[in-house]
Parts: C-alpha cells; structure tokens; sequence
C-alpha cells in the first residue's frame, strides 16, 4: 500500500441490523482526500453502466487522468450506472467508492486508490470485514453447495449451503482462501481483503472421476452425509444403470425394505418416516421399478446429501432421515450433454445457456425398453417406466437468481404368479420456483413454492378353483386406487452475525389433500382407477417456524441448538408441538473429533400397507384425533478421524424412542367405512437402537470401504402379541457392505459390491381370502413375527472402460448382478390355498444371475 500524506476525510457511515425476520444490510466508509488538482478538474461523463473496474476504466478515458489501484479490494460483480453531464473526478469517485474504505491521493499526475488504514482503524476495532458471494464450477458457471471454504491465515471455516452461497468473516489484508468439495481438486485463490468483498469462487471438475477429496477433520456443521465421499464411482445398479442416489444404501444404518420394494429404510424407522427432497420438493415414492432405480439420472445429477445423525431445523415431517437430492442448474457457457444407453432403459440428458451468463436450462429424459429382456429373464415380469426433468435458470442480476424446475415420471409393473396377478401403477408430477436473494454481505434468503401430486393403483387379481374338481371356476381383481396434491409455500433465512455466530430462521405453509377410492371389485386388473367409487376427500393444512444459532465458543468446539414449531389441522382436529434440536462438534486434536445430536421430530402422515393388494399396496392418510401424529426422539453420539491421507473412520452410537406408528391394516381397504377409518389402523410404540460403523481407505489405484451396521428394531402394539413387545418385520441385526474399485490406468476401473444382512422377520398372520364384492376384508387373529427368513447376501461386478475423440468422452459399463448366485429370499407372500381358508407363505424372486452392458457417451 502507498501512503499518502494528504489528511482523509470521512464520509457519512449508514448501517441497517434487524433481528430474525427483517433483513441486513450494512455499509460501510469512505475515506478520501481533500480535493485539489486533478481531483476538481471537470470533464463530460457520458451515461454508462457496469461494474467499478469497468467504470472507472471509462472515467480515467473521460477525464484523461491515470487512475491506478491494486485489485483484489473492489467489487467488480454488481452494476452501476453514471450520468450524463459535466463534473468533476472528485463527484464521480464519491459515487463510485461510496460505501468503501479507499484512500484517493493524488501523486506524479495520477489519482491512486488504496486501502484506508485510517478508517479501517478508526471505524472497526476488529477490523473484520465480510468475504461472500457463490462456489461455482468453472466455465459452466454451476454451483457447487456444500463446499468447504478454509482462511489458510485465520484457520476459519464455513460451508456454502445447498444453493452454493457462502459467507466467510475475514481480517484486512492478504488471505489465501481454500475451497474444498468431494470430486473436485481443491483450489486456493489469493485475496486481498481492505473492505467487504464480492468474489464467486471456481473450481474446475475432476479429469479422473475417482478422484475423492474430504474436508478432513474439519470441525463439522452438521451430521449430514453426502454421498460422493463414500465411493459412490464404485456402487452401479442392476442391468447396467449407473444409479448415484442408490448409493446410499451403501452408508451403515440405511436398509433396503426387501429387493423387489426396495423402499428406504433408516434406523429401524418404516418407510414412509424417511423424506426424499427432489430441488426441495418431497416425492412421496421416488423410485422406478419398485425401489430398484431412483427417478433421478445420472445426467441430470447435481449433489446428495443424506441427514439421519442431525436434524437443522429446516426440517420436518420426517422421523427417520432425510435426503436432499438436487438436480443441476445448467450451464450458463457452453452446450453438453449425455446419452446412455443399455439393457434396461434408454437415457439423455442435455444442458446449456439460452442467454450466455444470463439463462441456463437442463432437460433430461428415460425410457424403459426393456420388456423383451425382461421376457427372456423371466416371463412373469412386466415392466415401463420414464421419466422427465426440467430446469431452467435465470439471472436477474448478480443478487437474485430464480429457478423453475418440473419433474414427471410414471411406472407399470405387472407380475404373474400361480393363482395370482399383481399390478402396479404409479407416478408422481412435481412443480418448484425457487428465489435465490443475496441480501448482503453476510445474510441470503431462499423462498420456494411446489406443487406435486402422486397416484398410486395396487392391484390383485386371484384365481378361483372348484373345491370338487380344481379346476379353474373364476377371476376377481381388486383394484385400490389414491391420490396425493400438495401446495407448499417455504422461506429460509441466513445471516452471518460474526465469525463465531450464525443465525438460521423460516417458516412454512403447507396444504395437502388425499383422494381416496374404495376397492373396485371386477373381473380383471383395471390400469386406471374408473369405475372406483371416490370417498371424502382428506384435507389438511400444516405451518411451521424454525430458529437455531450456530455458534462457536472456541476453535475446536461449535454448538448448534434450535427449535421448530408446528402447527396442524385436519377439519375439527388441531394440533401444535415443539421439537427442539441440537447439534455439538469437538476436534480432538488435528485428525479427530466427537459429535452429539439430539432431535425430536414430527411426522402428520402416515402409511398404511395392506398385506393383501399386492407389494406396492400404501395408503397415505392424515393424522386425526383417533390416529395421533407420529413422534420421534432420537440420540446420536458419533466419532470420526482423518488423516488427510486416504484413510477414513467413522463411528456413532444412536437411540430412539417413537410413539404412534402404524401396523399392517387389518383390512384390504381402510376406506370400506369412510366415517371410521382411523379406528381401523394400529397403532403403538416403537424402539431402534444400535451402532454403525464405516471405514474408508484410498490409495493411488485402489479404494476401499466398509460399512457396518448392529442393530435392534422393535415395535409394540397394545392389540398384537398380547400387548407384549416383538422384533420389527426389518429388524436385521447385522448388516455389513463392502465395495471396492480399482482404476490401473485412466481408461480402465473394476468395481465390486457385496452386500449381506441377516434376514428379516417372517409374519404369520391368520385370515382368509376376501369377502365378496362389497364386503371388507374378512381377517381373524393376531399378526406377530415368529421367525427368520434366511440371511441375505449378494455380490455385484462391474468393468468400465473410458476413452475420448476429440471433445466426446466414452464409457463402456459391462457387469454381473448377484455374480455367483445368491439363492436368498427377496419377499414373503401371503398365498391362500385352494380350500379358501389357509394361508401359507412362499419366497420369491425375480431376478437371480444377470448381466449387463450399457454405453455412455458424454458430449
């Protein structure tokens, strides 16, 4: 810096701080010297608009005086605008500079801008300044949230949140900031810092894609997992299907419902506790095929991140876990695209700007063609499923960014048994606008509307005999069909106070509205739900506030409490709950460190399975004053280390306790007696608890991780068992994975993925085959869990082969699912026999030795 000799002179300082609702805005001071010489020397300014390099470039051409200044201290992001007309270089630098602590001198006949030591002294005892703005992908222009951002010389952290916004407090002076996220090389930018600072941080994509970064052992600020740092390159889907989001089956605690419903399961919590957020919009069933595919490609994958230790809170309605999955927003430079191709599904996904560095879109869309195979594997198999996904970006200015993204998305699958036939049809459509707005320095708030709505039809159709000769006498099929509209208004608040203390706050609005249908009784199967009698809609409306701090009372200790407050009403029904939260990290030492979570959550809805109308036979239904809301308390204690180096360990230790969950309905249709319906569920207590283990190595070729999984699930139900406590149907004590991959050279990798878990509980219910149409289901006795399927195992291989011409990248995928033939259970059936009065069980499956072969080519 060039010190001058001139005596400065302040300018007017305004500032604007409102707590929790209201919005920040600071500003801050402009130092200048006293105007003589080339500083009140007039010249015609013509009207230009730009950043402030750009305009002071054109002022320095306007008034032919040099204007020299280091760069790094000036914002060159957001826009002005000058006037027209005759002034001066000293009324130009006012308007320019306001709000900035710069020195003006004037030294050998040119105008030099520095840093003001003076009013930076004067003006802030901790001469603390703000460093803010978004992580993105360089060229493309992408955001890249959850990103770790390090201040080499002070050591503070923090983390851009889902949307790539970051706030970093940072000292005067030069600053070596270092940007970290998983699958990028970490990059450190140089940054002089002599006033608050504007600057969007690159990071250029990985070469390699088993390139691998962490944050180390950086103090955590939350219990969230994101999927790219557990080898998700190493987890690929059956028939070919690269499938990202399924890696998270990979992670201890997380479990498959069973292979041919793989819903997600966290915990020892049902499926409906855990919460899939598609760009912030839930998605009541976000799987193709019955859980063997996400409705998420590839192609159109931006980041996962799963929470299930930690609830921040931002988030409800979810007892079990919750997983953000975001879709890219497009690139705002240059045209790409991928086309996949292979034995299950056709896929293609595109992205690019309609206005360069202004307006970007992604389109991305699947199709199954897969039935002839599928013949060929198995002949009582039916399947069709696609979907679609669009975004478009929109820059308004540097401040604001609005994005509008849909989804939609339909799946039949039909399978053929001996004396039965089950028929599944479902889909989602999904809507959401998101409004990104940079309030200032330290604050950013996000607002979101969505709009969705989901459809499921279950069908079963049964084979009659003739008690006297066998044979065939007759078919029925029961067709139940519901709906799903929701309508969510959601704001989110962000606001950096200091180094040491963050503010997080929101609320929103909620409405939903269920349709369901009594069961339609006819000959055959029905695909679309005609001829259903419609019962009373089931409206209901929920709203929420949400506060938590984030502070931190020394370098090595950070404490996050919170409290949400939800409100409910269903008609007459009204119900109100506070669910506090809390999160603690604490480095011990360089390389480890210890966290707790406590959470209580809430959930309004609840699932309703019915054991006899097929495997993907759910009911979504309202909480009521008869079928309370469900409630979850949950304790987390956990343990990682570091080294920097390749080797990764993670341990934690959790328990919870969970009040009004739901058993099997006793009925095949809860709705036979719209008016009682609530009293036809049960519901009852219960418990999960356990430890999870995951343990990760990575060498130059190699990488390796394993995921263990203890655990104990129970429920208790006042009118099952006599009351007395039994295993959940999923509780499966052991459960352990293990994947490998191997990359010898750039073009070749070998991954490999063995699963085994001991094997659910069996249920044996007594009952008999439906009534005649019109009737409920007829159901006698009890319904408990007496034995053990068989333990569970599988092993998967994959061999990808990559090459480039010219600008086309390739990739060749070749593998083998269930590679030596594993012969374990995939579900239990509840079969009646022919007398109409007994019921046995039988295992199936589908699919069993399977290979593959699928090309990607990126473009």
């Amino acid at each position: 810096m060039i010190k001058g000799v001139s005596a400065p002179l302040r300018f007017r300082k305004t500032g604007l701080q409102l707590l929790l609702l209201i919005l920040i805005i600071l500003a801050g001071n402009i130092t200048v010297t006293a105007q003589t010489g080339l500083l009140g020397r007039k010249f015609t300014c013509h009207e230009t608009h730009g950043t402030i390099p750009f305009l002071l470039e054109r002022v320095s051409a306007y008034s032919g005086t040099v204007i020299e200044y280091a760069g790094g201290y000036l914002d060159g992001n957001g826009e002005m605008r000058l006037a027209a007309g005759v002034t001066t270089l000293d009324a130009v630098l006012h308007i320019l500079l306001d709000g900035k602590y710069v020195k003006i001198e004037e030294r050998n006949g040119k105008v030099m801008l520095v840093p003001s030591a003076m009013a930076l002294t004067s003006d802030s005892a901790t001469n603390e300044y703000t460093l803010f703005g978004y992580i993105m992908e360089e060229n493309s222009l992408e955001p890249i949230p959850y990103a770790m951002i390090k201040d080499q010389e002070s050591g503070r952290v923090c983390q851009s949140n889902r949307f790539g916004y970051y706030s970093l407090p940072v000292k005067s002076g030069l600053h070596h900031i270092k940007v970290i996220h998983a699958g990028y090389p970490p990059v450190t930018s140089a940054v002089t810092v002599g006033s608050t600072i504007r600057r969007n941080l690159m990071m250029r994509a990985a070469v390699l894609p088993e390139v691998k970064v962490t944050p180390g052992c950086m103090l955590q600020k939350d219990g969230g997992s994101s999927v790219e740092k557990y080898l998700a390159s190493a987890y690929t889907n059956f028939l070919g299907e690269s499938d990202p989001v399924r890696s998270l089956y990979l992670l201890p605690g997380n479990i498959e419902s069973q292979e041919t419903t793989g819903k997600l399961m966290v915990r020892g919590g049902d499926p409906e506790q855990s919460a899939f957020l598609l760009d912030g919009n839930q998605v009541f069933n976000p799987t193709h095929l019955l859980g063997e595919l996400s409705i998420v490609s590839e192609g159109a994958l931006k980041s996962i991140r799963q929470f299930k230790n930690d609830f921040p809170g931002r988030f409800d309605d979810a007892l079990s876990s919750v997983t953000e999955v975001n879709t890219k927003d497009g690139s705002m430079d240059t045209w790409s695209g991928q086309v996949n191709a292979g034995l299950l599904a056709t896929a293609m996904a595109v992205d690019g700007p309609l206005i360069k560095n202004r307006t970007a879109v992604l389109a991305s869309v699947r199709k199954s063609w897969s039935d002839p195979l599928l013949r060929m594997l198995d002949s009582n198999y039916r399947l069709r499923f696609y979907d679609i996904h669009f975004k478009i970006t929109h820059l308004l200015d540097s401040n604001n960014k609005i994005m509008l993204s849909g989804y939609m998305g339909k799946d039949r699958l039909e399978l053929i048994q001996n004396e039965y036939q089950n028929l599944q049809v479902w889909g989602n459509r999904l809507a959401t606008l998101n409004w990104n707005h940079v309030i200032g320095a330290r604050s950013f708030v996000n607002t979101t509307l969505n709009v969705s709505n989901y459809h499921n039809l279950a069908g079963m159709q049964l084979i009659l005999y003739d008690d006297s000769t066998g044979e065939e006498k007759e078919t029925k099929a029961y067709n139940n069909y519901a709906s799903v509209e929701r309508y969510e208004a959601r704001t989110q608040f962000e606001m950096n106070a200091s180094a040491n203390l963050q503010f997080r706050f929101g609320g929103k609005f909620l409405h939903t509205v269920i349709h369901p249908f009594g069961t339609n009784v006819t000959p055959n199967l029905g695909e679309v739900p005609e001829g259903t009698k419609p019962m009373k809609p089931l409206p209901f409306t929920e709203y929420s506030l949400y506060y938590e701090n984030e502070f931190k009372p020394g370098r090595r200790f950070l404490l996050r409490p919170g409290l949400l407050f939800s409100g409910y009403r269903y008609r007459t029904f009204h119900y109100n709950t506070l669910q506090p939260r809390l999160f603690a990290a604490y480095r011990i030492g360089k390389n480890q460190q210890l966290t707790f979570s406590y959470a209580r959550m809430g959930q309004y809805l609840h699932q309703v399975t019915s054991p006899f109308l097929g495997i993907n036979s759910v009911l979504w239904v309202p909480s009521t004053a008869v079928l309370r809301p469900s409630e979850s308390d949950m304790f987390n204690l956990g343990y990682s280390f570091n080294d920097n180096k390749g080797t990764l360990l993670s341990a934690d230790v959790y328990y919870r306790k969970m009040n009004n969950v739901t058993n099997f309905a006793e009925k095949g249709n809860i709705f036979y007696n719209e008016d009682t319906w609530e009293q036809d569920i049960i519901t009852g207590k219960g418990w999960g608890y356990g430890g999870e283990l995951l343990a990760g190595k990575r060498w130059q070729k190699w990488q390796l991780q394993l995921s263990y999984t203890l655990a104990w699930a129970w429920r208790q139900f006042d009118e099952v068992n006599d009351g007395e406590k039994f295993p959940f149907r999923f509780d499966r004590r052991h459960q352990l994975n293990i994947a490998a991959s191997f990359r010898p050279n750039k073009h070749w990798d070998i991954g490999a993925v063995w699963y085994f878990s001991t094997g659910d509980w069996m249920r044996r219910p007594m009952g008999t085959l439906p009534g005649e149409e019109g009737e409920p289901f007829r159901y006698e006795g009890e319904s408990y869990y007496d034995k053990r399927n068989p333990n569970y195992h599988r092993l998967n291989c994959n061999v990808n082969y990559r090459f480039v011409t010219g600008t086309q990248k390739h990739k060749i995928s070749v593998g083998v699912y269930n590679a030596y033939g594993s012969n374990g259970q995939y579900s239990s059936d509840v079969i009646n026999t022919r007398d109409n009065s007994n019921v046995t069980l039988s295992g199936g499956r589908i699919f069993d030795l399977t290979y593959y072969l699928s090309y990607t080519l990126n473009l």
